[in-house]
């Protein structure tokens, strides 16, 4: 299938779940990071089995997102602006060491914009899942820019399904990260320390509960006028159909 001949791609439904873990509005990031949460846990279902996460960092959705894990194999490399990896093996996206067909479920969060050929760990993914198998990956939509000089691509939803479609992949729903309002929300949130804070001074004490206070507004200006297609983010499920 053609781009062109590719069907409209709806929005996944918004999110009513609540992951098991709560993140503080003190925290910069608290929107896109509690988003990206819920939607991974409202598809817990589909992380089963053996889990091979791609990009894994210091694995931080294993303790809570893996009830139904039998393995969970993290690859990523050496080092991180995180510090050193937790992984089970050293390796790039895009090579991972392991035998085709073995996993029952992919995860990759937050890794493909750092990836200059972002096809190929699609690819990879395909060859890693069984017939069945899940492929979860969120990526941003909105963001500033971050680990650079790494920091290659944004994503909307039609760009993260035709990934999944260029590699074999039938994409199933892409879940938003909020709307236009949460988007505002967060990149003013993110951007408060930047306002010509000197480390010591009174406004640099006081940006937490300014942070705070923009992301619990945005949140629920947000849920009662929702905007859709503008977004902070997004999360791609896809499966190898048999």
């Amino acid at each position: 299938m053609s781009a062109a001949d590719a069907p409209r791609l709806a929005d996944g439904p918004r999110v009513s779940v609540h992951a098991p873990v709560h993140i503080p509005y003190t925290w910069g990031t608290r929107l896109y990071d509690q988003a990206l949460a819920d939607a991974l846990w409202a598809e817990r279902d589909r992380v089963r089995g053996l889990v091979v996460d791609l990009g894994c960092g210091m694995k931080p959705y294993a303790a809570w997102l893996g009830k139904d894990v039998r393995r969970w194999v993290g690859l990523d490399l050496p080092s991180s602006v995180s510090g050193r990896p937790t992984a089970d093996a050293f390796a790039s996206a895009g090579a991972a060491p392991l035998r085709s067909g073995i996993a029952d479920c992919v995860l990759s969060t937050q890794v493909i914009e750092h990836v200059p050929r972002p096809w190929e760990v699609f690819a990879e993914a395909r060859r890693l899942l069984k017939p069945g198998g899940s492929l979860l990956v969120s990526a941003p939509q909105a963001q500033w820019l971050h680990e650079e000089p790494h920091d290659y691509y944004r994503y909307t939803k039609y760009g993260l399904a035709e990934l999944a479609r260029s590699a074999g992949l039938e994409p199933v729903r892409v879940t938003p990260f909020g709307g236009a309002i949460a988007l505002v929300g967060f990149l003013t949130s993110t951007h408060v320390p930047t306002f010509g804070a000197r480390e010591g001074s009174p406004w640099w004490h006081a940006r937490r509960g300014i942070q705070a206070l923009v992301q619990w507004t945005a949140e629920r200006l947000d849920r009662w006028f929702y905007q859709p297609g503008d977004t902070m983010g997004n999360l791609l499920v896809a499966e190898r159909r048999a």
